[in-house]
């Protein structure tokens, strides 16, 4: 009687059977299509697509697993041993481990699902992530079904292995179509055209283009000329005709827009917005996407310059000392150059001299946007980058003789010039520089030649704009704009404040006055020097941008 219960009782049961044929047969299909779609994930990845989940690390991950798991149900099916060998152990503990180190990135992956449509050109990660879920499947199943391998059909778990290789690439495809139909892209685009310089002279008035006023616009010395940011839309415009030249909507509330250039001969520029999941790249001139690059955390500062771009993100999550973090990244190609944590999370950060960034924590300095060297520089404040140099104010002497000096600095942080009891109302541009004196006016300084001269107009602000406090002299309401050559200076507070143009060449010679183009019940908000014009933002009954082109 006892024999007959034994025999029984060692018989495979038949539903047990044909779970383990199946599971068998969809392992060893997971395992391979693991391998198969780790290696497409890689191969179908943009160079201009950089994600916070790397799909070329997700799937050299899931090809591993996948690996792993081909060894071992090849042994454990063809092996004559036991199956449960010290090796089939190693390799099950080991991608036991991957598998929950998949299972994780695939969760992680899930979770930043929203911002896919705008980091994601080619449907890479979703084809890495079916990889990974192929592999920890291969895991899962095979491992389950080795302990019964003497229970397995052939049959069965070929029809399985044959059902899952069929299937499962045809989901792929079809959610890889079904992303690259939502990937973000512009409404609309244009054809590179090489941008005017900007002009040396103010101009006519050519055009004004109305500017939705649902949001505050931003304009941009940009593109083939300017840029018009409200928040929820860019649109860029030629700066000498006024008409537009490609457009972009739908990303949502749009945060920063930063510009920067290649080198110092792109004048179109290389717009850089920062949206909700990731940063996006426009060719200023086409408003084509160059990149994308997903980031982690609040960004709370961002600056760019010529062969510079940089952000600054603090991650909460992050130990104490590698919260806040400083990225540098090529503009032209949306590659990570460097990061280093800083000790503020929101930093004074701005532009420097082509390849330099300027940053205030603790004390100023300016960063090697290449390399992340840092150049302290003198004062309290962060340096005012101009086209070649720095100004910055420092105080000296102490008691009464206490007073005021402007430094100029050249990009290694050196002095190159120093005039005491100034205020520096301009930027410095090519070796000249506006200045204010309470004792001697307005001043032009050639800070390469050590000269002042003095500049006969009068834009003092109606309500007393020269003043001292706290013991820096502050000028409000003056506006500066270098053209090419020359310098714009108006007085944004006047009730009809005029544009006054300078030329460094005759800075002795009253400078030219042109009354500003807005209308009665418009006032002037902005001033742009752009290519092929000079842009007046004037707004009241209603915003508009006028181009006044030579």
């Amino acid at each position: 009687m006892s024999e007959e219960v034994l025999t029984s009782s060692s018989k495979p049961r038949p539903l047990r059977r044909i779970l383990v044929s199946i599971g068998l047969g969809a392992a060893g299909a997971a395992a391979l299509l693991a391998i198969v779609g780790g290696i497409a994930g890689w191969a179908t990845r943009s160079p201009s697509d950089f994600m916070s989940l790397s799909p070329i690390r997700i799937g050299v991950l899931a090809a591993a697993i996948g690996l792993l798991m081909v060894l071992v149900l090849s042994r454990a099916v063809m092996g004559r041993k036991p199956t449960w060998t010290k090796t089939v152990m190693v390799a099950s503990v080991v991608a036991v481990g991957l598998g929950a180190w998949g299972a994780w990135d695939v969760i992680r992956l899930y979770k930043t699902r929203d911002a896919l449509p705008f980091v994601d050109t080619t449907g890479a990660t979703v084809i890495a992530g079916i990889a990974a879920l192929a592999a920890v499947a291969a895991v899962a199943l095979g491992l389950a079904a080795i302990g019964f391998m003497r229970e397995a059909g052939k049959r069965t778990a070929l029809c399985a292995f044959l059902v899952v290789a069929v299937a499962v690439p045809t989901l792929a495809f079809r959610l890889v179509e079904h992303h690259r139909a939502g990937v973000w892209r512009p409404d609309a685009t244009a054809t590179a055209t090489p941008p005017t310089p900007v002009p040396d002279s103010i101009g006519s008035v050519r055009y004004r283009v109305p500017v939705d006023e649902d949001h505050r616009p931003d304009i941009y010395a940009a593109a083939n000329g300017f840029v018009v940011d409200t928040r929820t839309a860019l649109t860029a415009y030629d700066g000498t005709t006024g008409e537009a030249r490609w457009h972009a909507t739908d990303f949502g509330t749009g945060g920063r827009l930063v510009v920067a250039h290649r080198d110092e001969d792109d004048i179109a520029g290389i717009l850089v917005l920062q949206t909700y999941y990731a940063l996006i790249a426009f060719d200023g001139s086409t408003g084509e996407v160059l990149w994308h690059r997903q980031y982690t955390g609040d960004m709370t500062a961002a600056t760019g310059s010529v062969d510079a771009l940089g952000i600054v993100v603090f991650t909460a999550s992050g130990a104490d000392d590698e919260r806040t973090q400083l990225h540098s990244i090529d503009p032209a190609t949306g590659q990570l150059r460097w990061s280093k944590p800083i000790s503020c999370s929101n930093p004074s950060f701005g532009p420097g001299t082509p390849g330099q960034f300027t940053l205030g924590c603790s004390t100023p300095s300016i960063i090697d946007a290449h390399t992340g060297d840092v150049i302290d520089t003198p004062g309290k404040h962060v340096a005012t980058a101009g086209s070649d140099a720095y100004t910055t104010s420092v105080q000296r002497g102490d008691g009464p003789t206490r007073s005021d000096v402007t430094l100029v600095l050249d990009p290694a942080g050196q002095t190159i010039d120093e005039i005491p009891g100034v205020e520096a109302v301009s930027r410095a541009n090519n070796g000249f520089l506006l200045m204010y004196s309470d004792l001697d006016g307005w001043l032009l300084r050639d800070y390469r030649k050590h000269q002042s001269f003095p500049v006969p107009i009068d834009v003092r602000s109606q309500s007393g704009s020269y003043k001292v406090e706290l013991e820096y002299w502050l000028i409000h309401d003056v506006e500066t704009v270098w053209l090419n050559s020359r310098l714009i200076v108006t007085d944004m507070s006047s009730d009809a404040p005029r544009l006054h143009l300078i030329d460094p060449a005759r800075p002795e010679a009253v400078p030219v006055n042109t009354e500003i183009p807005c209308a009665r019940r418009q006032s002037l908000q902005d001033l742009q020097a752009v290519p092929g014009a000079v842009a007046v933002v004037c707004r009241g009954d209603g915003t508009e941008v006028v181009g006044m082109v030579p």
